[in-house]
């Protein structure tokens, strides 16, 4: 029995069972005498608590902080954590599954209130020890079944691409990955491309790629084929902005149109077209899902989907800003 059954049966909010539970005064005694009769009737037992003083500390594993999505989404996460009097600890996972269970680990050691985790895998046997951690755990930018998660719509990006595409009237397509062909965003690319009536060849599928292959794509599909790839449909905005720079070097001679993901400043400064994810919403909703499960007291199952769209542009897009300076001067 959870919280949920206790307030379905008493006929009152689960913040009152939770109030009831915490002995919090601010209860009537009509809903504390309904709660407390449910209570006995449902034989719930109140989970023993896990630490009596919270931190005010959240953490945040994500897997490349080199990449500018994951940095921008942890700004938005320290900019609700201050709001909120908390404190954020940060840990790079750097794509190594080991690393960050090690980092969970370390999350027990500092004792922290919750944990915010950009997974390295979704595989069920990688996310069910998150669920003896003393402390919530929210999944970001990805979803699985039993979690609290928080995602995009992967594979409507890809969707995205491909009608783009094709409405732009191109013929050869490709894909660049940095992970393998099991990717959500290539495969939702590669299905809206079969019922729109397109092919793409496997052949023009590079996932993942290295320097070299990459040159050598560029020169058998493009620089060297009597019927070049017209368009293109990137991972992330760290492959697109790889195969732009790649196709400058070599001087491509015509315009090979390509679509990142993230739409991160890379893109923008570059000014290739993308798949925005709404990163802002993602992390402050992920924040208020942590919010929630430390006020209940429990970890219940809550996944939520966000659609991503489309930025479309030719050429950079930057707006001038105004900095403060941040290069360290001696006056």
């Amino acid at each position: 029995m959870t919280i949920r059954d206790v307030a379905k049966k008493a006929g009152v909010s689960i913040a009152t069972v939770s109030r009831v539970l915490n002995g919090n005064e601010c209860v009537s005694v009509e809903a504390k005498q309904a709660v407390e009769l449910a209570m006995t009737e449902l034989n719930y037992q109140k989970p023993p608590q896990k630490r009596k003083k919270p931190t005010k500390l959240f953490a945040v594993i994500v897997r490349n902080m080199s990449n500018p999505f994951f940095s921008q989404l942890v700004d938005v996460l320290e900019e609700e954590a201050y709001k909120h009097g908390r404190s954020l600890l940060l840990f790079n996972s750097r794509n190594n599954l080991q690393l960050e269970k090690t980092f969970l680990s370390e999350c027990i050691n500092h004792k922290v209130d919750g944990v915010f985790l950009v997974p390295r895998s979704l595989k069920e046997e990688h996310l069910a020890p998150l669920k003896a951690l003393p402390f919530p755990v929210v999944l970001l930018t990805a979803t699985a079944p039993g979690t609290i998660s928080i995602g995009t719509h992967h594979q409507h990006g890809g969707e995205l691409a491909a009608k783009h595409f094709v409405q732009q009237g191109y013929r050869k397509l490709g894909y660049i990955g940095a992970s393998d062909t099991k990717s959500d965003r290539l495969i939702g690319y590669q299905n809206e491309l079969f019922r729109l009536g397109k092919e793409m060849p496997i052949e023009s599928v590079l996932a993942p790629y290295d320097s070299d292959s990459l040159r050598d794509y560029i020169e058998k599909w493009i620089t060297q084929n009597s019927q070049p790839i017209e368009a293109v449909f990137c991972s992330d905005d760290i492959s697109a902005s790889h195969l732009h720079n790649a196709l400058q070097e070599q001087r491509v001679s015509h315009r090979v149109d390509i679509i990142g993901f993230d739409d991160t400043f890379i893109a923008q400064s570059l000014g290739f077209s993308s798949i925005k994810q709404p990163i802002r919403k993602i992390a402050l909703l992920g924040f208020d899902m942590m919010i929630e499960a430390i006020q209940q007291g429990e970890l219940a199952q809550r996944l939520v989907l966000l659609e991503p769209t489309l930025s479309v542009r030719s050429h950079p897009s930057l707006r001038a800003v105004s900095r403060r300076p941040e290069i360290l001067r001696n006056d």
